[in-house]
């Protein structure tokens, strides 16, 4: 991997993937304007009966049950690219992620974030488990690209200021070594010239087969 190419704005998935990915950009298109709009009663009524119709009409087709089942439908693409379209977090693929890029460096990894109002907590800002959640997963994709998959251990994060919505804020995670079996990893939001979290996680290695994924 190199630092000149996003490892999760990748183009050339072929076109499931860039049509899931367009799928999931209008799905949070959609929950911004539900927040945002001002909408009338009578609206939200019709729009509430039009999106269980929806929802209904997905109901019919295959359902996937976690991302190991999608693993088995499309034993083509593997378990990293998979996580990479759906985890919770930062998934290209997911409904309810953050805009967020990265690349990935020798032991680091860094990026920008930009969260709209649909992750508001205080007033004009993010909240603060999103701000949490967004550590912890740029923290484990760190450890990742060491070639050690592992789990968090513990988490510690400091809010120092509160975290803008729709600004640009840039992320970054570095990784120590500090046993066979242990990572601590550091990393921290900034706005600017001003940093309004940081954390640190140790993390521990695991056998990838524990949740039934073969070693690449």
């Amino acid at each position: 991997m190199t630092s000149s190419e996003p490892d999760n704005t990748d183009s050339t998935g072929g076109p499931y993937w860039r049509a899931r990915r367009q799928l999931a950009l209008a799905a949070r298109q959609l929950n911004e304007s539900l927040i945002s709009a001002d909408i009338p009663p009578e609206q939200a009524l019709e729009l509430s009966d039009e999106l269980s119709r929806l929802a209904a009409s997905l109901s019919d087709l295959p359902q996937v049950s976690g991302l190991m089942d999608m693993v088995g439908r499309r034993p083509q693409d593997g378990i990293d690219t998979i996580m990479g379209e759906f985890v919770a977090m930062a998934g290209r693929s997911h409904p309810c992620s953050p805009d967020l890029t990265w690349h990935a460096e020798p032991h680091q990894i860094r990026g920008t974030v930009t969260f709209s109002q649909a992750f508001e907590g205080p007033p004009g800002h993010v909240h603060g488990g999103w701000v949490a959640g967004i550590l912890d997963h740029l923290m484990g994709m760190t450890h990742v690209h060491m070639g050690q998959p592992g789990m968090t251990s513990g988490l510690t994060v400091r809010y120092l200021r509160p975290t803008p919505l729709r600004q640009i804020i840039a992320i970054s995670a570095v990784a120590e070594e500090l046993d066979e079996r242990r990572t601590e990893v550091k990393a921290e939001m900034r706005c600017g010239e001003t940093i309004t979290a940081t954390a640190s996680a140790i993390f521990v290695r695991v056998d990838r087969a524990r949740f039934g994924i073969e070693s690449p």
